[in-house]
């Protein structure tokens, strides 16, 4: 089995495409997808349809998810949607998955020590899609963590458990754990025990459907 990754991302795209407007940034959406998931039907199982689509702030009463403002969103505002339907239609027997950071359940502290966890916005975020009949699978947790910075077994299996409550995949999708500070034998020990967790959530999870590594210096 192969997975595919990712058709849609607001970032690294040439300047062509980041300077469509309108129908055209929308027509150049649906050409690509198409074009990909034709060429790699019955080759690909498994797609990340669209890649960090929300904004770095989790879920409030007011606001259960953000997305990012990007310059997608701004000239097609349902380019989500409109990815998604257009996978589902080319190539309905493939797993669609929405990848996302920052959504396996623990804090993230970026470099200027803001807690930007999403764990809660991306679940709101992928039941929308579902209640307004947009097609989805699964959910991919990327899983870029660090040692001083982590979730627990008990919340990852936690968030794991939402999805599995309606009807979702989940994978994870891109894990490292990254060491802060001087090397030492405890830090090495705490990577292998943080990957060791992660592995057993998913494999204590019937909804968890791979678990894939995102470097190899580990």
């Amino acid at each position: 089995k192969f997975r595919g990754h990712c058709l849609i991302w607001h970032n690294y795209q040439p300047e062509w495409f980041q300077n469509l407007k309108g129908e055209d940034l929308k027509n150049a959406i649906i050409n690509h997808i198409t074009t990909v998931l034709t060429h790699y039907k019955g080759k690909i199982d498994t797609w990340d349809i669209v890649n960090e689509a929300l904004a770095d702030v989790d879920a409030t009463e007011e606001n259960p998810f953000v997305l990012r403002d990007s310059f997608l969103l701004q000239e097609v505002p349902d380019y989500i949607d409109i990815a998604f339907k257009t996978a589902r239609e080319i190539d309905p027997n493939l797993k669609l998955f929405y990848n996302e950071y920052y959504n396996e359940g623990g804090p993230h502290y970026n470099w200027f020590g803001q807690n930007l966890k999403k764990s809660n916005a991306t679940f709101n975020f992928a039941k929308d899609l579902l209640d307004r009949g947009v097609p989805l699978d699964g959910v991919g947790l990327q899983y870029h963590i660090q040692s001083t910075s982590y979730p627990t077994y008990d919340q990852v299996m936690e968030v794991m458990a939402k999805y599995a409550e309606i009807g979702l995949e989940v994978q994870i999708t891109e894990i490292d754990v990254r060491l802060d500070g001087k090397l030492t034998p405890e830090l090495y020990e705490l990577q292998a025990r943080l990957y060791a967790e992660a592995l057993k959530a998913c494999l204590d999870s019937s909804n968890c459907t791979a678990f894939l590594i995102w470097g190899v210096s580990d």
